[in-house]
């Protein structure tokens, strides 16, 4: 979720306590659910003592969670926590996946995801779970620095830099998939960049478990749910005998993200969400070129990279993330190592005319036409 304006809360959330870390929670009710691994209720979570949290501000707000700064006593941090304060008019559905979110984020346990620390009720029952704080930009402000020509962005954030970037979103979506997840909401939005180098996937809340076959296993049948221009055809399309949603979703979102980190712009976009939809389902994104900045680095070889990856059909996309990351890698390495022998031939060829030039002022002098 992106950082919002802080939000006025009015609630008791002077603290909360944790017996239990994440993780253990997590084992704890895989060892006594018999149905989908992640499926829970509200009484299935541990009321917390209020000693432990003090809140420190609200950080934003988005969907059904709030999120707030708060500082844990216990290991002396500031870390984030997600809260759902009007959990008595939410549906039991909501509930579910809101509980479904954190226990999944809290098993994929990645460098590049986001970290869940605990998972609980509140002293007024509401469901909350902590997790890292993370200080770092969203990816989409980033991107519209660059955009926007802000000297700092544009330098730092250079192709070679996004392009590592995004082989680091690859590696948390290829451990999900390792672990069965797939994500199903892969966004500019849901990427934390941070100032050391720190780059972070978080917002698990579409993600559901997947089949042998790779095909997403639904909690909620029937809804469109995701973002417009990430969304794959399959999770928009209404037909019976669409392709099947599933891990193959997630590469055409990771091709629409990188379209994106390449051309500061949206491979799908309109004057509204349902033309956003409309030109994934029947058109092709733009030529890179025609939407770019006009001084915008990008191989021709990336386009190519995208454009399978983003295939409308999911047979024809990659067969994995490590066969996207690694055409991506194949690209950057060629790319990087043509600039470094073209330099290194416009160094040469410099030093051949300073050579020249210098034999030819010796010569002048020599026969006293200089002076």
């Amino acid at each position: 979720m992106t950082p919002f304006d802080d939000v006025a809360m009015s609630m008791e959330t002077d603290s909360f306590v944790s017996l239990k870390n994440a993780k253990e929670v997590v084992e704890e009710m895989q060892e006594h659910d018999d149905g989908p691994r992640f499926a829970c209720s509200l009484e299935s979570l541990e009321k917390k003592p209020q000693d432990r949290y003090k809140l420190i501000r609200s950080i934003g707000v988005g969907g059904m969670k709030y999120v707030l700064l708060v500082y844990d006593r216990d290991t002396g941090r500031e870390i984030a926590m997600a809260l759902m304060p009007d959990f008595r008019e939410r549906s039991p559905q909501l509930l579910e996946q809101f509980i479904r979110e954190a226990r999944i984020t809290a098993y994929l346990e990645h460098p590049n995801i986001v970290a869940v620390h605990d998972i609980g009720l509140d002293s007024n029952d509401a469901p909350f779970y902590t997790m890292s704080y993370l200080r770092g930009l969203p990816l989409t402000t980033v991107l519209k620095r660059i955009r926007d020509g802000r000297e700092f962005e544009t330098h730092y954030y250079s192709l070679d830099r996004r392009l590592r970037i995004f082989q680091r979103i690859c590696n948390a979506v290829n451990y999900a998939h390792s672990k069965n997840i797939c994500h199903l909401d892969i966004k500019p939005d849901n990427v934390n960049v941070g100032e050391y180098g720190e780059v972070r996937l978080f917002d698990w809340g579409l993600a559901c478990e997947t089949d042998d076959e790779g095909n997403a296993i639904f909690a909620r049948e029937g809804k469109l749910q995701g973002t417009p221009s990430f969304m794959a055809p399959e999770q928009i399309s209404v037909n019976p005998d669409a392709p099947k949603v599933g891990k193959r979703s997630d590469i055409f979102a990771l091709g629409a993200l990188l379209y994106s980190m390449l051309t500061l712009s949206l491979p799908f976009s309109g004057r509204n969400s349902e033309e956003a939809l409309l030109k994934t389902l029947s058109e092709e994104p733009p030529r890179m070129r025609k939407v770019a900045p006009p001084d915008m680095e990008i191989p021709i070889e990336l386009e190519a990279v995208c454009r399978k990856a983003m295939a409308k059909n999911p047979a024809d996309r990659y067969g994995s993330i490590s066969e996207l990351r690694q055409a991506v890698m194949n690209v950057q390495k060629r790319y990087f190592l043509a600039n470094i022998n073209a330099g290194r031939k416009r160094s040469k060829i410099s030093i051949i005319i300073m050579l020249l030039f210098i034999i030819l002022i010796a010569i002048l002098l020599y026969l006293g036409i200089l002076f």
